[in-house]
């Protein structure tokens, strides 16, 4: 891997077969303990990812001339909107669950348009809640999807064209941010 030093790329190996092998241990005994520990590796594993990502890279020339106000090289750009909206880029280009997820939550609105018929006795109101949370986790990934698409359209529109001055400002202070 260009750039990422063996150490990294070691200690990223280590936490990615890690998770792997926990997804297997999910496979085989479905528990409430496997499966938060698969997503606690799983968070550790984007957070070394990420860390190794900005570590790597040297981009405080690329702060310094957004700072100043200096054009960025199309090369530059491409290497800011990796940084800032890479990860949006590609959940949207690998996100094939928004279509079923729309679906499924026409699906469970449904279902609680019907119960708007009906005497909401206790049988009905448990039923109400459990579609509503139904409702909730089709809607987290639709939420999820929409503002990555949102977060890619917003730094296309603000950065076609020159950088204005405040734009550069904006990204630098994001960049540094992100570094920290």
């Amino acid at each position: 891997m260009e750039g990422l030093s063996v150490a990294n790329y070691s200690a990223i190996a280590a936490k990615l077969s890690e998770a792997l092998d926990t997804a297997q241990k999910c496979s085989a005994t479905e528990t409430v303990e496997n499966y938060g520990l698969l997503e606690e590796q799983l968070d550790e594993l984007a957070s070394a990812a990420g860390q190794s990502l900005l570590s790597h890279g040297g981009y405080q020339p690329l702060i310094n001339k957004l700072e100043k106000g200096t054009q960025l090289t199309e090369a530059e750009l491409k290497t800011v909107r990796s940084l800032i909206v890479g990860d949006a880029d590609q959940y949207l280009k690998y996100d094939d669950d928004f279509a079923s997820m729309k679906t499924e939550l026409g699906r469970i609105l449904g279902q609680i348009a019907q119960l708007k018929t009906q005497d909401l006795d206790i049988e009905a109101l448990m039923h109400l809640r459990v579609l509503c949370k139904e409702a909730f986790s089709a809607l987290a990934p639709t939420l999820h999807y929409l503002e990555q698409k949102d977060r890619v359209r917003r730094f296309e529109e603000h950065t076609r064209g020159p950088l204005s001055k405040d734009a550069g400002l904006v990204l630098a202070r994001i960049l540094k941010e992100m570094t920290r």
